[in-house]
């Protein structure tokens, strides 16, 4: 099988005409699937796909990875032009998500959709919690085990259970698995379970080692000096043959782990396409 992932919406981009946009989206060719992985917080998924040749109204399946504005704001248009889309994500997508910076009231940054409005325009949404196989040989991890002891979900966000606002460590962050027999293809909204504690779980649950590629955000951006050495004395320890950090990783983590990993990182922006 075949693979391509086009990156539809990322922060940044070098192509004229193409947009950056705060978020994340990608699309993924596998074999005769055509696969849509976020959706970015806003319009550049319309734009973007238009011109880099993506068909948003012949989709097999949209994969949401958790339920942050920044990777759902176009989820509606998208279902909108797809009668009956297979839509994949974990059922805490919907649970309220803020984000507390701490001077003032925690801020809103959850989905603007529930599951009723998707049933509304025909989606049909399929409840991923554990690690699945969605179509064959692709998979959706569903709830990330936390295993390590240096990564976490990310400062100041909070959720609200019998009307009290708590830490939510985003129980709801999944990634997107493509086993091939040279390895696998991992791809990520924000990795808030973990860079790596992401990596090791599916190398885990597909029984294979090799990592072909891991794609989209790291979520090191606010990370601590001593997360990001400890996250790359681990990436130095996987057989991993490339990574290209997006979105919510930072210049800083992202530079440093250019230093350690050299022509194995390249840093993913919209508009790149990587072909397996």
């Amino acid at each position: 099988m075949q693979v391509q992932v086009k990156i539809l919406v990322e922060n940044t981009t070098p192509v004229p005409g193409l947009i950056g946009e705060y978020g994340f989206a990608a699309h993924i060719a596998a074999g005769d699937k055509s696969i849509l992985f976020d959706t970015g917080s806003s319009g550049a998924l319309i734009n973007n796909s238009r011109i880099l040749g993506v068909e948003l109204d012949k989709l097999d399946a949209l994969v949401i990875s958790h339920g942050h504005f920044d990777h759902t704001g176009a989820v509606m248009p998208v279902v909108e032009m797809n009668p009956a889309l297979n839509v994949y994500a974990h059922s805490g997508i919907f649970k309220p998500h803020y984000v507390d910076h701490g001077v003032g009231n925690p801020i809103p940054i959850g989905t603007s959709f529930s599951l009723k409005d998707l049933q509304k325009k025909g989606a049909v949404f399929h409840e991923v919690n554990s690690f699945t196989e969605i179509m064959p040989s692709i998979y959706l991890t569903g709830g990330i085990p936390r295993t390590n002891d240096f990564e976490d979900a990310g400062f100041g966000f909070k959720t609200e259970i019998n009307g009290e606002i708590v830490a939510d460590n985003i129980s709801d962050d999944s990634a997107l698995v493509i086993r091939l027999p040279e390895g696998l293809v991992i791809i990520s909204g924000c990795a808030h379970a973990g860079l790596i504690n992401t990596i090791n779980y599916c190398q885990q649950q597909t029984g294979c080692d090799k990592v072909l590629a891991y794609i989209g955000g790291t979520h090191l951006a606010m990370a601590s000096e001593e997360r990001i050495q400890k996250t790359i004395e681990a990436l130095q320890a996987l057989p991993i043959s490339s990574i290209a950090p997006a979105h919510c990783t930072g210049f800083i983590p992202a530079a440093k782990m250019q230093q350690t990993l050299g022509s194995k990182l390249i840093k993913a922006e919209t508009g790149m396409v990587f072909n397996y």
